[in-house]
């Protein structure tokens, strides 16, 4: 998935690029034609003027060996990118195939260690924390973790305007400290949070930003999994706090192994609501009967530039889906849309220019 979003962000850096240059090299086309032409003041010669018709070869431009080698790289990433759309396109957009391979989809709330370095040796300060966004009422657990590690405070401030909102101390055992901070409501949304770690004598410092806002919807359960044409449909049963248009994924697991990232959107008011999550035959193994579902996402929509995205909590971890029957499904290749046709074609357009 990212290697895809950089391809794109190559293209349209391209596009942009070819772009600017053809409209500037307009502009200056359109100001030599405006220029006015100087007149002479003289008298105007009245002899006829014989006009004797030159033939001068026009000179083909060379394209040079960079313009070339760019044409090459934009070629070679729309073809990769068609390729990754076609394979794309085999399956229902609110339903993809998921792999060991896909950790955004497989760890949609994922925080990655952060580490400051102590000596030369190579020793390193880390702190970890179970996840990047919290939505209240959870509780902010963070690790600290080095070796030789000692006394440890840590202060967590409000990233805009570095207000300390709280501060923990606390004492290293076997190399590690766990610290708490309680759930408070009223948390700004952008949260730092500032380590001095006494190492060895040495005071060595860590940050990292965290994200801690209200709840907008709460996902309370699931009910029973039934057959609808060619899906497996799973309704969600949600308590929503604020309407607007949500966006709900989940992870579906035969065990331990990913089958499918399931996404459904829907506009929602406020209170209870349900909304169905849809599992396409093409995702789901010959005669499976057991299932779970887990890695809950529950997200607002932003609904306008000045707004941000806001994030929902599940009361439950996962939901396990017994004794479904698979022959009840009718098995038809998905059929991809009309946009979604343009795109490709579009693409494919890319890649043969």
């Amino acid at each position: 998935m990212k290697k895809f979003y950089l391809i794109t962000l190559i293209i349209s850096v391209a596009l942009f690029v070819l772009w600017f240059t053809n409209n500037n090299d307009s502009k200056k086309l359109d100001e030599t034609e405006k220029k006015p032409i100087s007149k002479s003041l003289s008298a105007p010669n009245t002899d006829p003027v014989k006009v004797i018709a030159i033939d001068v070869p026009k000179v083909k431009k060379t394209p040079s060996k960079q313009q070339i080698a760019f044409n090459e790289d934009l070629t070679k990433a729309a073809e990769q990118i068609v390729m990754q759309y076609e394979s794309a396109l085999k399956f229902p957009p609110y339903s993809q195939p998921l792999s060991t391979l896909d950790e955004d989809r497989l760890k949609p709330n994922q925080f990655y260690p952060v580490s400051s370095p102590i000596d030369e040796t190579g020793s390193a300060l880390t702190l970890s924390l179970e996840q990047y966004r919290f939505v209240y009422p959870e509780k902010i657990r963070l690790n600290v973790s080095a070796q030789g590690l000692g006394k440890v405070v840590v202060e967590l401030a409000n990233t805009d305007t570095k207000e300390v909102l709280n501060t923990h101390t606390g004492s290293a055992h076997e190399g590690e400290a766990s610290i708490t901070f309680k759930a408070k409501e009223d948390y700004p949304r952008s949260l730092q949070l500032f380590v001095e770690a006494d190492v060895a004598g040495k005071k060595v410092p860590v940050v990292a930003q965290i994200q801690y806002m209200p709840p907008s919807a709460t996902l309370i359960g699931f009910n029973t999994a039934y057959a609808q044409n060619e899906n497996m449909l799973i309704p969600a049963n949600l308590t929503v706090i604020k309407s607007g248009l949500y966006r709900v994924r989940a992870n579906l697991y035969n065990g331990d192994t990913p089958l499918a990232h399931l996404v459904s959107k829907k506009r929602l008011t406020q209170g209870s609501q349900t909304l169905n999550l849809k599992a396409h035959w093409s995702v789901l193994p010959q005669g499976i009967t057991e299932m779970r579902l887990s890695d809950f996402v529950v997200e607002r929509m932003s609904p306008s530039p000045g707004e941000r995205n806001s994030f929902g909590n599940s009361e439950i971890s996962q939901f396990d889906i017994n004794d479904f029957s698979y022959d009840s499904l009718q098995q038809l290749p998905y059929q991809a849309n009309a946009q979604e046709k343009l795109s490709l074609e579009f693409l494919q357009g890319l890649a043969e220019s």
